[in-house]
């Protein structure tokens, strides 16, 4: 038998991160979501990203003072899915749009130099990547909202902070962490320049 809960069951349910009802939100709410990012140049782990995003959005609205639904759930949830989706893919056209500038400017550089210089910076992103990926969970994801341009307060919600301060105090201490392992790491001296 699938049980049902009202809208203002499942938002205090998120508000206290209880997992039976983020389990139900997943489960009813994947679907429209996982349709609409598909039918926009989407794959499964877009799906995901987005559902996750859009549940630690949900959360942090819930948490302010004041926050009251002017729709259903359901309808709420879609739109925040669906505008960060549309955020992403547009995104990903300035992206796209600056690298066809760049491949159709004449004025471009395609020498040796150019490849040397892309291998140069696949190498650094790669040292980058590896040592992220190192460090503790609350870091990564700390760093990874960061990089995503999340503000301090939406941070301090989604890691269930207290205040931005705290926040801003983990991700100093958390960017600090993944410096001192790169600088450490005997690959990094080729990326260092002394001219």
């Amino acid at each position: 038998m699938i049980l049902h809960y009202s809208d203002s069951a499942i938002l205090s349910g998120i508000r206290e991160k209880n997992e039976k009802y983020i389990k139900y939100v997943m489960r009813e709410y994947t679907p429209l979501i996982r349709s609409f990012v598909e039918r926009n140049s989407g794959i499964q782990k877009d799906v995901e990203d987005i559902f996750q995003d859009s549940l630690i959005v949900l959360y942090c609205r819930c948490q302010e003072e004041g926050f009251t639904l002017s729709s259903k759930l359901k309808t709420y949830f879609f739109a925040i899915g669906k505008n960060l989706w549309l955020q992403r893919l547009e995104r990903k056209n300035q992206l796209l749009y600056y690298a066809d500038f760049e491949v159709n400017d004449e004025a471009a550089e395609y020498g040796t130099d150019n490849a040397d210089l892309k291998e140069f910076n696949l190498a650094r992103m790669t040292l980058f990547r590896e040592h992220l990926a190192s460090l503790p969970k609350e870091c990564r994801i700390i760093l990874t909202l960061f990089t995503e341009k999340k503000s301090m307060s939406e941070i301090a919600c989604a890691m269930s902070y207290s205040n931005e301060a705290t926040a801003k105090s983990r991700k100093y201490a958390c960017k600090n962490l993944l410096i001192k392992r790169i600088k450490n790491d005997p690959r990094f001296k080729q990326f260092i320049s002394y001219d």
